[in-house]
């Protein structure tokens, strides 16, 4: 369904330099396809040196999610947020924790999840 490239960090054994690497170009592959559905980037942390943890916030208009990835336990948790404006602080309320193994398809349940949870239809 997405066009772009995603591996699982288990597939190779990957220096932090990598690790970087993949993490930024799978980033990049999903937000290229989540623009097709007029979705942005509005947040994005990353710490490679801490089990690759990340947090990643995507959205359109006044609504956002808010993705974290917990590499030491291989837990992907989803919030929910809609804002009434922009200088509104986050109301940020936790929808699902996933368990990615290893982290076999996190990139690919951030952006299935995004599509699932903004679709406009």
């Amino acid at each position: 369904m997405y066009a772009y490239t995603c591996y699982s960090q288990s597939d190779l054994e990957m220096t932090v330099d990598l690790a970087a690497i993949h993490h930024l170009e799978s980033v990049a592959g999903i937000l290229r396809e989540l623009g097709n559905e007029a979705i942005e980037l509005f947040e994005h942390n990353y710490h490679p040196q801490a089990f690759g943890n990340f947090e990643l916030v995507v959205g359109r208009g006044h609504e956002r999610l808010k993705f974290t990835w917990e590499g030491r336990d291989s837990v992907l948790s989803v919030s929910f947020a809609s804002f009434p404006n922009k200088n509104a602080p986050a109301p940020w309320t936790h929808d699902a924790d996933f368990s990615l193994p290893n982290g076999e398809g996190v990139y690919a349940e951030i952006a299935s999840q995004t599509v699932d949870m903004l679709s406009t239809t």
